[in-house]
């Protein structure tokens, strides 16, 4: 009786660590998308108020871009005037500049507004790669060149922060160990 007790000890002890193992790992990679599917993202200002600081202005988008691991910009979007922030949502459909499909791997996403630049580091999978679940053989990560966010800047009570927008469960990324809540049927 007690080595059965040890044995679904060591599996429970076993089994948390590939959770907390995978828990790093997403922390690790950022956000995950599968490839082909359409990214969206905006900028959300808010207020907090501080004694002295009560008036925020409200963050105009001047642009945005993707770009690969090397900062080699893969796409570009530059609008014509200012846009509010409050009306503004991004999509990158996955396409480089001459509306090529990218490949899977680990991108970083820069949007220009009037309080500064904001970036999001995020990976695209191909689910149907099975050396690439959630990139651990390809990710830019797994040879320690980490990619560094500035999702948001703040000034006395105002944050302007970058942030994805998640249609579903699978666009958050995966966990690892079991498919099933990975999304990853291939057509």
């Amino acid at each position: 009786m007690r080595s059965t007790w040890v044995r679904i000890g060591c599996v429970a002890v076993l089994l948390s660590l590939m959770v907390g193992g995978a828990a790093m790992a997403s922390s690790l990679f950022g956000t995950t998308f599968q490839l082909g599917e359409a990214i969206q993202f905006e900028v959300e200002d808010t207020t907090t108020w501080l004694w002295g600081c009560c008036c925020c202005e409200d963050s105009l988008v001047l642009g945005w871009r993707i770009v690969n691991i090397y900062e080699q910009v893969v796409y570009s979007v530059v609008h014509d005037a200012p846009v509010a922030s409050a009306i503004w949502q991004g999509t990158w459909m996955q396409l480089d500049m001459n509306d090529v499909a990218v490949a899977a791997g680990d991108y970083k996403l820069y949007v220009d507004t009037t309080v500064g630049t904001l970036s999001r580091c995020f990976t695209l999978r191909d689910p149907c790669n099975c050396c690439n679940w959630c990139n651990w053989c390809t990710s830019s990560c797994a040879s320690c060149n980490c990619c560094e966010d500035v999702s948001s800047i703040s000034d006395c009570g105002c944050r302007t922060t970058l942030v994805f927008v998640e249609d579903d469960a699978c666009a958050s990324g995966c966990f690892p160990f079991f498919w099933w809540g990975c999304c990853s049927s291939c057509p």
